[in-house]
């Protein structure tokens, strides 16, 4: 990977890289930053779970390796929150564990929110944005015991 030297000096042909992308994963998420015109890729399992952040312009792949970052996990859901200006991550699972922590990426770092109320641990649950009423809305998912039908709403802070 890069950046590194060859210490080559040419006799032994030209230097050649590899295209550095994110490794086949299933179960991870991605949600579209439509300030920075970037694709966020958050975790997943490529046979192991991952807690990787990855950005694509559209072109290219960036590895990012932000401050603070979420444990590893897969199946949680990721959606733009066009009022606050971030893509919110709930939930998912890291190996015997359902998570239910929300995190938020500002376009560098992520931050965990404590909010008063939150949602149960789930996985493959869905979000998605209300834009009328400015709010991320999750419904559904795998709990602990079995999946479930509740709706939640968050406003940037519950």
């Amino acid at each position: 990977d890069l950046p590194f030297t060859s210490g080559s000096t040419a006799a032994d042909g030209a230097l050649t890289f590899r295209r550095i992308i994110p490794g086949g994963r299933g179960w991870g998420s991605m949600a579209y930053d439509p300030v920075r015109n970037r694709i966020v890729l958050f975790g997943g399992s490529t046979g192991q779970t991952q807690a990787d952040t990855w950005l694509f312009d559209g072109q290219n792949w960036t590895r990012v390796f932000p401050a603070t970052s979420p444990v590893q996990r897969y199946g949680h859901r990721m959606v733009w929150d066009a009022a606050r200006g971030k893509i919110v991550m709930f939930g998912g699972h890291r190996g015997d564990i359902r998570l239910n922590d929300t995190w938020e990426w500002d376009g560098t770092n992520w931050t965990e929110k404590t909010p008063a109320n939150s949602p149960s641990a789930r996985e493959n649950h869905a979000m998605c944005y209300d834009a009328e009423r400015q709010l991320v809305v999750l419904h559904g998912g795998n709990s602990a015991a079995n999946g479930t039908a509740e709706l939640w709403t968050w406003d940037g802070t519950n």
